[in-house]
Parts: C-alpha cells; sequence; structure tokens
C-alpha cells in the first residue's frame, strides 16, 4: 500500500494500524482549515454553514473541518483533526500520537494530540487538543501516515523511550526490531533496525534521557517474542552473564534445526525458555516435555523461567541461570556493561 495521496484532501486508503503488516483502513475526508475547504473546494462561507446544517461537514476544532463520512473508521476523526492541524505548518505528530499513527506498542489514537514544532517556531496553543513541544527533527526522522507528518519509529522510541526505565526502553526497542513470525502472524518487516535507533540517539545528543536511551539503543537485539522475554535478557545481561542468544536455533552435527529456545548460551550448551501463561495448555505442556528431552539427548540443560523467578530483579531467575551455566564449564567471571 502506497502512502497517501499528495493531496490530502483526496479520500483514499489510508494506512493505520500494524505498519509491519501494512493493513490498510479506510481513514475518510481529510482533515483541513476553514481557509483550505473554501480553497480547495471553491466553496462560499456559506456552503460551510450549510454543510454544517445539514451534517454533511463537521467541525472538529477550531478551524479545523472535514467532510462526514459515515462508514469511514472509528479513528477517521482523530486522523482528519490531525490533517488539519498539521496540514500547511511545520507541525508533526510525535511520542504516542506518532506511535498511535504508526501502529507501535498498541497505542491508541486520542486527544489531546502531541506535537512538535521547531525550536525557533511559533507556540502552539490549543490547551486540551494538542501537547507541545520544541525539537528540531531532521527530515530523515519524518514519514507520513493519511498525509500527516510524524516520526519514524526509531525517533518515536527515543521519545518513548526518554521518560522510561531502562528496562522498559529496551523492551519498547525489541519491539520495534522484531519481525513477525510468518508461521503465526503472516510476512512482514521490522518496523526499525539497529543502526535507526543508534541513528535516532545520535541526532538527539543532549536532549533530556539520552544517556540512559542511548544505553537502551546498546541493549537492544531483534527477535525477543514478549515483553518478558527481553526483560530476562536484559536482567541476564546487567548481572554480567554472558550474552544470549535470542530465539536461534539449535541444530545437529548435520545441521538439521533440533529446538529454537527463547534464549541460549551456545558455547555453554544452556537454553532458557520463560514460560507464560499459555505454558499450562496440556497440548503446549506436551511440546515443553518433548523440548526438554530433546535438549538433554543432545548434552543441553534447559533451565525453564516462570513468573515466581522475577521478583527481586529477577535474582532467582539468574540464580538458576548461573548454576547452570557453571555446571556447563561456565568460569563465572563478570562481564562488565
Amino acid at each position: 500500500m502506497s502512502p497517501s495521496p499528495s493531496d490530502p484532501s483526496v479520500t483514499d486508503d489510508l494506512v493505520l494500524g500494524d505498519r509491519r503488516h501494512g493493513a490498510p483502513i479506510r481513514a475518510g475526508t481529510a482533515g483541513r482549515t476553514r481557509a483550505q475547504l473554501l480553497d480547495d473546494e471553491g466553496l462560499a462561507a456559506r456552503d460551510v454553514r450549510r454543510g454544517q446544517y445539514h451534517r454533511t461537514v463537521e467541525r472538529l476544532a477550531t478551524d479545523v473541518y472535514r467532510g462526514v463520512d459515515d462508514s469511514a473508521h472509528p479513528e477517521a476523526r482523530e486522523i482528519a483533526l490531525l490533517q488539519g492541524l498539521t496540514r500547511g505548518t511545520a507541525r508533526v505528530a510525535t511520542h504516542g500520537t506518532a506511535a498511535a499513527l504508526l501502529g507501535l506498542w498498541e497505542e491508541r489514537l486520542r486527544t489531546p494530540h502531541h506535537l512538535t514544532v521547531p525550536r525557533d517556531g511559533g507556540r502552539v496553543r490549543r490547551p486540551g487538543l494538542i501537547v507541545p513541544h520544541r525539537a528540531d527533527i531532521s527530515g530523515e526522522f519524518i514519514t507520513e501516515v493519511a498525509g500527516i507528518p510524524v516520526t519514524t519509529p526509531a525517533w518515536t522510541w527515543a521519545d518513548r523511550a526518554a521518560s522510561q526505565s531502562l528496562v522498559e526502553a529496551v523492551v519498547s526497542a525489541d519491539a520495534l526490531l522484531r519481525s513477525p513470525r510468518i508461521a503465526f502472524e503472516g510476512p512482514g518487516v521490522a518496523a526499525a533496525a539497529p543502526e535507526d535507533l543508534l541513528a535516532a540517539v545520535q541526532s538527539k545528543a543532549g536532549s533530556r534521557g539520552i544517556r540512559r536511551v542511548r544505553r537502551a539503543a546498546g541493549l537492544a537485539r531483534p527477535g525477543a517474542d514478549s515483553p518478558q522475554e527481553t526483560r530476562l535478557r536484559v536482567a541476564i545481561m546487567l548481572a554480567g552473564l554472558p550474552e544470549p542468544e535470542v530465539n536461534e536455533w539449535v541444530v545437529d552435527a548435520q545441521g538439521r534445526r533440533l529446538f529454537q529456545p527463547d534464549l541460549l548460551f551456545r558455547e555453554q550448551r544452556v537454553a532458557v525458555q520463560y514460560e507464560g501463561t499459555h505454558h499450562s495448555d496440556p497440548r503446549q505442556v506436551e511440546r515443553d516435555v518433548h523440548r526438554a528431552e530433546l535438549a538433554a539427548d543432545h548434552g543441553w540443560i534447559e533451565v525453564r523461567i516462570t513468573r515466581r523467578h522475577t521478583y527481586d530483579g529477577w535474582a532467582p531467575a539468574i540464580a538458576r541461570i548461573v548454576d547452570a551455566l557453571r555446571r556447563q564449564g561456565w568460569d563465572g567471571a563478570p562481564i562488565r556493561r
């Protein structure tokens, strides 16, 4: 699906949702200022008033209008509002608003909307409607969704990470770097690459919280299937243990795939599985037992982690992993990160 048309007054299929899959949703008629509406459609002021009376034109906010489209997606009104607030301006949708438009982290599109203007630009004063920000954003970090200028996934992550803890910033980053699994979710691509995160961090040098954001970018890895897997991996790395591989295959001497643990220490032959609630399903239990037997048959130790191992900063989980690593020959020397 191509981006929205260059003329945002044209109704078309506009992308809003998980953009890794390119899921199109019809967004309805674009939002415009009163002057833009008159100019685009060749209308007189009385036509706008008549349209409002007959409910074919909707006033979304002060000086923002759209043509009514009853068949539109529920978020079409917010999309049209953002189109009207940004068209012909230097405003860019950022933070949670950008995340919602890009389909990231299950954010929903709702007011107030986060809009950013250049540092030397005029202030945006629309209390309750806009959360204003100031930043100089390079063009390489601005894309477009439904005719709305919006920050790229990497820049949006850096904005989000600045207000998160180190661990949660890595969780957010891993979600961006993950490609959908074809067998379960169909084809798709990751929202960002590791180098995209690093480039955004570099461009935001000197901004609030950037040291923590930079560290989070350095700890992010592709491949994690859940936030808990990321939290466990980060706890392992911060504890000074060797860095585990993420969802990589273990193969036999002939190169045949045997099993694919959540985390693995290939040199020590230790596999780590985080078992969420779905692992209580009888069929999943059967698969888990078979996987553990397969690991043992090939000289691997499998460490199974559950929610009860997560307290005190994952200390019980780390203790179990350290014990398995030492039994497999690890000398226990901590790695500084």
